[in-house]
Formats: structure tokens, C-alpha cells, sequence
């Protein structure tokens, strides 16, 4: 994608045709283009109906006529390889393209540059009456189209006559656009496709340099997402050694056999190929390093345990692999450094004694600690969880993993008592590898087994030592790497609806504490209330959808030593200003909630980069901005009726005078509640520390927000906030 521009003179045109689009529906909007919007909710069933991608968006350019009227379209994506703009879908002109439209536009320009709708009713510009000759059109709309959060193409409709256009318009087609996004990742799942069609997928030598060209690409595409793929390299222990005792065909059969069982267990989206002599290389998609090494063990473990053949071709021979593993961005920068990452953590694996997986720099995964790299939540699987929350087994995973990374445990498990027959039955399994898929929905006795023995005991235990515990039988935890464990029951008017298990805690010596279980016990009781409510799980989404997210977003805050606290202390003070500021009792409770939930969206953001204690570079700066917008899309499992909270936490990066993010609103653009919300998290932000400073006090933060008054913030609500603080 290109770089973004710095501004020049010239760009005080496109300024002039930027619109400012909102994701905020009002009732006159609704009420005046409710056919319109009709429209919109069709296009989100698109992306389900398993077409042909560009018959899809065929489809989608049907549903836009119904939506706008135009006289021609274009609908370009950017190509990474050439770095062009290429139009992939073409309506209304009757001859072949003109040349001047074959690789994008001047509007096709300033959308990839600005990332702004831009509505052009006439022209007065020389530059911009060209751009529209071309199209034999006097007006247009040009919207950005998103995929991940990443611009990646712009949809233009053009039209023969001057102001047929409006804003409505443009904001119908934007919001088409975001409602339309998951039908876009397709586009860079087919580009992704197509690419390794022409890489070998068999264990034959391959054209390496196809290999390094989809490493490129791959790191080029998690950039733009900004996402990790890691670069896992295994070798074959003492192959030579093998080769020797049965020979060269034998070793050439070992070698090929080994490259079969590694490919059955690669997904889809990752590239396998043979990489010199008895090594071959891997590159694992939208994986951070903890997910790296549990796929990479999974690999090791599953070749240990199998035989081949010897001399009289009798299976009887186990072998060994070793392996190195590299993650972009935070080993390297680039392909090339990378790759002598991922050789030199291979090497030392080796010179360990090999049958090991090893990470770069030099790291033993058994010795794997608490570093924030491994604590990453994958922002598209939260996502996916989220707008699935009327489906239980997804959400309940959801909750399982979130405390796993909480409490650093390496396997958790949760599971519901059938009243039917009396045992409990595993719905969730965490960190059990290639079995976890293997062992849900195994039902469980009550009798003999560590879950009875919790539910028995009807509260919450925490155990340093297993082995004390006479009760349980060593059979129930001799496969546990230690000896501690933590486990709550989830108890509702004494009767025992099911349990939480979690064992092997990566940090803190592998010992649970009672510290650790005060953190999970609100999460607990909810999930208890709302698992006890005899009615159907869709007529409860939407409260419990609330208090399960507060209740996450609190969890994450506590394992942050610079923001534990902060959302319950900001919610205290929008709840506070609110009575003051005579705002309704439905408008306060939706400032609460807005507090609660303001920064859930950091989940998706590296703990490295949110707690750095240097200066952030632009780029960095420009990560960090995108967790208003990671919010607003996770908080899209919440009703149509809390619109209001989550366009609050969208704009409360907004500054009055127009500096603020994402969308640089200015005035009273920004909505009340986010002009409070603002004023209420920059106070606790500067009283409190953080990485990079240390805390101010609370006269030096108020005096400091006052030079900025009705400039940055409200003035009447800075005003009402400082009363109340003082």
C-alpha cells in the first residue's frame, strides 16, 4: 500500500472535497432513507451466500443502484505486488476504460491517501474537472473501502449531470462500505490463493525464490493489518546418521514421509515447502509467537511419536525434529532479517541437544515467561466471538481464553453439569493441543474426579500442591506439568451448575494465588447468574453481553500495572458529572457503560507497544489511535439500542478543535457524551502513571486542562468536571 503523503499545496484541494461521514444513524436520518437502509441489511447476507467473489460484488454494485442512482462505477483494489490501483469491477461505459482510468485516479489517489469519503458535486479545480472528463461525468463520490481496518480499494460513482450527489448519499455509501467489510477480507483470501497456487505443496524441492516471494507478500499483508506472522524452520535430527544405517533411498523416504505427516497439519492459509537438504519451513499467518510455539510442539510431538520404517521395513525407528521460530514484527522488520532469525533460533535448538522448538533471540520454549508478546489477543477472533454472542459455546470460549491470558494459564477448561444424568459435561478446553477439539463435549462423572471433588466443595479453591489434596488420585493430574491449580465452582442458590479449571500458570514460579483468584471471581459470578436464568440464551444477549464485556474489560486492566482501575474510576466520574450536568437517568447509564468500555479495543494492540517507555514513532502512534475503532467493532455484539455507547467511545479521542481521532470532528460534531468522556479519561490519564511518565497532580492536571479549554475540551463540561473534582 503506498505511504502515506506529507501535505502540499495541492492537497489544499482534496481538502475541499473531503466529507466527514459519522457511523451515527439519528432518527430523521432513519425515518427519511428507511428503504435505503433496508438496503444495507441485505448486503451484510452477501458475504454468506458462497459466491464467486466478483459475482458477489456484482451483486453488491446491484444493491447500490437500488441504494443511488448513477450513471457509471468503479471499483478499484490496490495490488501490493505492482503497487497499482487495478479496477476490478466496471459499469456504464460502453467503450473499453479509458487509459487515464486503467490504473486508478486522481479520487481513487486521495481515498488510499486521506482514508475520507470525498463528494465532488462540480469542479472548479483544473485538476479535479480532468479527473472527471474522463469519466465523461460532472459530479462523483469516491468511498474508501476497508478490510481490517486497512484501505485497500475505493468504490467511485459518477454521474453526467453537476450536484446530483448528496451527503446522504455518500454516508449511505459509506456505511455499505464498513457493512460490507468481511466481504472484502475475501478479496486478500483469493490474492493470498492465488499467489500459492504456484508455490510446491509437496515435499519436492521448490523454486525457493517463489517461497521468499509469498514471505514478502506475507509481511507486507500483516503490516498493512497489523498482525504477526511468524517463520517457523524444522530440521530432521541426526538424519545422516539415519541415512547411513539404512541407506540413502531409505533416507530419501524418511524425509518425504516426515514433509507429508508436517503438511497434513498445516492450515490452509499457511505455506509449507522443502527447504534444503532435511529442513523445511513454514509460515504460520496471523500467529504470534505463543501461538507459534504451540503449533510448532504440536509438530515436534507429533513426529516423535511416530515410527518408520527400518532395514526389514518394519515400523520400529522414531526420529526427532527441531525447530526455529521467528515472528515479524518483533524479531524483525523485514524478510531478510527474518529469515536469519528464524536460522540462528534453529541453530541454537540445535546445539540444546535438538528435539526442541526454539525461539529467536535464543529462548527455550519450555521457559517461555510473561513478556506481553504472549498475552496478544487476536483482535478477528475476539471480533468473531463477539458478533457470535448469541452462540454459547463461542462466547464461553471467549471467556476461557480471556482468563487463560489474564492469570497466564497454559490450560483451562470449563464445564456444565447435565441434570439429566448427573455428570458434568466439558464445554470448553484450552491448551490441550490437537486433543482440546477431542475431548469437548466428553462427559465427565461426578465421582473421582477432581470436578466432583470442587463441586463438592462448593467454593472456589486454590491449591500450590495437588499432592496434598488426599482425595484426588495422582491418575487426575499426573499429566500436569506442576503441581498448582485453581479451580471455582459455579454455584447459584446452592446448586452447582458447573466449573472452571485452570492449571500450569507460566509465571510467578507456576503458582496460582489468591490474588489471582479475587481477579476472576466477579467474572465468575456473572457467568453463574447468567448460566442459572431458565430462558433462552437470545433473550438475555443483549444484558449479559454488557456485564460479560465490563467484566473482560475489567480483567484486562488488572493485569496492567498502569491501567488497573482506571475504567471504574472513569465511569465514577461520567456518572458524577452527569447528575450535575441534569443529564437523563438513560443518558447517565449509557455514560457508564460508555467508561467501562472506552478502551476494550487494546486488546487488539501489543502490550510491548502500549506500555513502551520511549517516545512512540508515528507509525506506533498511529497503531495506538486505531483502539477507538477496534472498540466500536467489538462492541457491535451490543444491541441497536446502545448506538449511542458505542459511537460515544468511538469520537472520545475527538478535540474541539479538530486535532483529536479518528475522524478530526470539530465543535459540536463531537456528540455530549463523548465531549464527557473525553475530559473524564484525560484527567485520570494524567493523575495516574504510566510507562512513559511519571503521574501529575491533581491541581497541575486540572490547571493543565484549563489552558485548553474550548480548545481541546467542552468548556461548560470542563468547568462542571473541575467542581466536582476538587
Amino acid at each position: 500500500m503506498p505511504e502515506p503523503l506529507k501535505f502540499t499545496e495541492d492537497d489544499q484541494i482534496a481538502q475541499k472535497y473531503i466529507l466527514e461521514v459519522s457511523p451515527d444513524i439519528n432518527k430523521g436520518f432513519a425515518t427519511k432513507k428507511y428503504k435505503e437502509i433496508n438496503i444495507l441489511l441485505k448486503a451484510n447476507m452477501i458475504s454468506n451466500l458462497n459466491m464467486d467473489f466478483k459475482v458477489s460484488l456484482h451483486v453488491l454494485c446491484d444493491l447500490i443502484s437500488e441504494m443511488v442512482q448513477y450513471d457509471k462505477a468503479l471499483l478499484y483494489f490496490w495490488d501490493n505486488d505492482l503497487e497499482i490501483m487495478n479496477p476490478y469491477i466496471v459499469r456504464g461505459f460502453s467503450d473499453k476504460l479509458p487509459g487515464s482510468l486503467q490504473q486508478g485516479n486522481l479520487f481513487a489517489e486521495w481515498c488510499m491517501r486521506y482514508g475520507k469519503t470525498f463528494l465532488i458535486p462540480f469542479s472548479s479545480h483544473e485538476e479535479v474537472t480532468n479527473g472527471l472528463q474522463d469519466a465523461n461525468a460532472k459530479s462523483m463520490i469516491s468511498v474508501p473501502i476497508y478490510e481490517s481496518n486497512n484501505i485497500i480499494g475505493t468504490l467511485q460513482l459518477f454521474n453526467e449531470r453537476s450536484n446530483f450527489f448528496s451527503e446522504e448519499d455518500a454516508k449511505l455509501l459509506w456505511l455499505l462500505m464498513i457493512q460490507s467489510e468481511v466481504l472484502f477480507r475475501n478479496f486478500e483470501d483469493i490474492e493470498n490463493a492465488d499467489n500459492l497456487s504456484s508455490l510446491s505443496r509437496t515435499t519436492a524441492q521448490p523454486n525457493l525464490s517463489q517461497f521468499y516471494e509469498q514471505l514478502e507478500r506475507e509481511i507486507g499483508r500483516a503490516d498493512r493489518r497489523k498482525t504477526p506472522i511468524s517463520l517457523l524452520l524444522i530440521e530432521i535430527d541426526d538424519l545422516r546418521d539415519y541415512t547411513l544405517n539404512f541407506g540413502h533411498l531409505k533416507g530419501e523416504q524418511t524425509l518425504n514421509e516426515t514433509g507429508s505427516l508436517l503438511m497434513n497439519q498445516v492450515r490452509q492459509i499457511d505455506t509449507f515447502c522443502r527447504y534444503g537438504e532435511n529442513r523445511f519451513a513454514l509460515i504460520l499467518t496471523e500467529t504470534d509467537r505463543k501461538g507459534g510455539v504451540i503449533f510448532a510442539e504440536r509438530l515436534r510431538d507429533s513426529i516423535s511419536r511416530h515410527l518408520f520404517q527400518d532395514e526389514k521395513r518394519e515400523r520400529t525407528v522414531q526420529i526427532t525434529i527441531s525447530a526455529g521460530l521467528a515472528t515479524f514484527p518483533f524479531d524483525a522488520k523485514d524478510k531478510i532479517t527474518l529469515i536469519h532469525a528464524v536460522e540462528q533460533a534453529l541453530h541454537r535448538a540445535k546445539e540444546m541437544g535438538g528435539n526442541r522448538v526454539n525461539l529467536y533471540p535464543a529462548v527455550d520454549s519450555s521457559t517461555i515467561e510473561e513478556k506481553g508478546l504472549t498475552n496478544q489477543v487476536d483482535l478477528n477472533r475476539v471480533t468473531q466471538t463477539i458478533h457470535s454472542i448469541f452462540n454459547l459455546d463461542r462466547l464461553l470460549e471467549l471467556v476461557v481464553q480471556i482468563v487463560m491470558e489474564a492469570l497466564q494459564a497454559e490450560k483451562s477448561s470449563l464445564l456444565l453439569l447435565d441434570r439429566g444424568n448427573g455428570q458434568f459435561i466439558i464445554k470448553v478446553a484450552c491448551g490441550f493441543g490437537k486433543y482440546a477439539e477431542l475431548i469437548k463435549n466428553t462427559r465427565v462423572p461426578v465421582e473421582n474426579t477432581i470436578t466432583g471433588w470442587i463441586a463438592g466443595l462448593r467454593k472456589p479453591f486454590v491449591s500450590a500442591n495437588i499432592e496434598e489434596i488426599r482425595e484426588i488420585p495422582k491418575s487426575l493430574y499426573k499429566d500436569y506439568r506442576n503441581n498448582s491449580f485453581l479451580s471455582i465452582p459455579l454455584v447459584m442458590d446452592g446448586a452447582v451448575m458447573g466449573v472452571i479449571h485452570l492449571s500450569n500458570k507460566a509465571t510467578q514460579g507456576g503458582i496460582f494465588t489468591d490474588e489471582d483468584l479475587q481477579r476472576i471471581l466477579p467474572l465468575s459470578k456473572i457467568l453463574t447468574h447468567f448460566l442459572s436464568e431458565g430462558v433462552r440464551f437470545e433473550e438475555t444477549q443483549r444484558n449479559f453481553s454488557k456485564t460479560a464485556l465490563s467484566a473482560l474489560s475489567m480483567m484486562l486492566e488488572a493485569k496492567d500495572p498502569y491501567n488497573r482501575g482506571h475504567s471504574e474510576r472513569v465511569a465514577h466520574y461520567v456518572e458524577v458529572l452527569g447528575k450535575r450536568m441534569n443529564l437523563s437517568e438513560k443518558e447517565i447509564d449509557q455514560l457508564i457503560l460508555s467508561a467501562r468500555l472506552h478502551d476494550i479495543g487494546k486488546i487488539a494492540i501489543s502490550e510491548n507497544l502500549l506500555h513502551k517507555p520511549e517516545k512512540l514513532n508515528e507509525e506506533e502512534v498511529s497503531v495506538v489511535q486505531r483502539h477507538p475503532f477496534f472498540s466500536w467493532k467489538i462492541l457491535d455484539a451490543l444491541s441497536s439500542e446502545d448506538e449511542e455507547v458505542k459511537n460515544t467511545i468511538l469520537q472520545h479521542h475527538e478535540k474541539l478543535d479538530g486535532s483529536g481521532y479518528p475522524y478530526g470532528l470539530v465543535g459540536d460534531q463531537i456528540p455530549l457524551p463523548s465531549r464527557i468522556l473525553s475530559v473524564a479519561d484525560t484527567y485520570d490519564s494524567m493523575i495516574s502513571n504510566r510507562s512513559y511518565r511519571p503521574p501529575i497532580s491533581k491541581e497541575e492536571a486540572l490547571k493543565n486542562m484549563k489552558s485548553f479549554s474550548n480548545i481541546l475540551f467542552d468548556q461548560d463540561v470542563l468547568q462542571n468536571f473541575t467542581e466536582i473534582v476538587k
